[in-house]
């Protein structure tokens, strides 16, 4: 038999929600495993870097202080249960509202921080959010030293995605907070 063939015959077990819930409460996971479920499919995250931790730190400080408290939580690497998916993005600004499947259905703002996670945070997660109608997605790729935001929410997908360079500012318009400056929020990833 070639490689060909038996590569094609491989199957994968796609994990429904509980099933993923009770391996985690059963302790099926070290405890240092990173892992999310990525479309019924368990997937590894990318390791954090000196880099993407300072960034993370940085737009947590500046949201907590920025969102209405009365209104919104900010988590910080916390999940999201989507149909049968549940990421972890770095940042999500959740409305108190929010229905609680497992954990938030949905947020108002996600930023993810892309430093090798670009595919995933690109092209499988936009899907994922869209699906939960979250209104705005931020990754901040910091090896293209770019924001890319996606918003408006329709179909399973973005109608609206702007690439915003490390000259520019960009706006969580979905939370009606002030603009930042790119090229700021790229030194605070860098400085220390």
């Amino acid at each position: 038999m070639d490689s060909a063939a038996s590569s094609s015959s491989v199957l994968a077990h796609r994990f429904a929600l509980d099933e993923y819930h009770r391996l985690i409460e059963s302790g099926g996971f070290d405890e240092d495993a990173r892992v999310e479920l990525i479309e019924g499919t368990i997937a590894d995250m990318s390791p954090k870097t000196p880099e993407h931790e300072r960034l993370v730190a940085w737009l947590a400080r500046w949201l907590t202080l920025a969102v209405d408290a009365q209104g919104y939580e900010v988590h910080v690497c916390a999940p999201l249960t989507i149909g049968d998916s549940e990421p972890e993005p770095d940042l999500a600004v959740i409305a108190n509202d929010t229905p609680q499947p497992y954990h938030p259905a949905t947020a108002t703002l996600v930023i993810e921080v892309a430093v090798s996670s670009q595919h995933r945070d690109l092209r499988q997660k936009p899907t994922i959010y869209a699906q939960a109608l979250v209104p705005e997605y931020w990754v901040i790729d910091l090896d293209a030293d770019r924001v890319i935001a996606h918003r408006d929410p329709r179909d399973n997908a973005y109608e609206r995605i702007t690439e915003i360079p490390g000259v520019g500012r960009i706006a969580p318009e979905a939370l009606g907070l002030p603009q930042l400056d790119v090229a700021e929020l790229l030194a605070a990833a860098r400085l220390r």
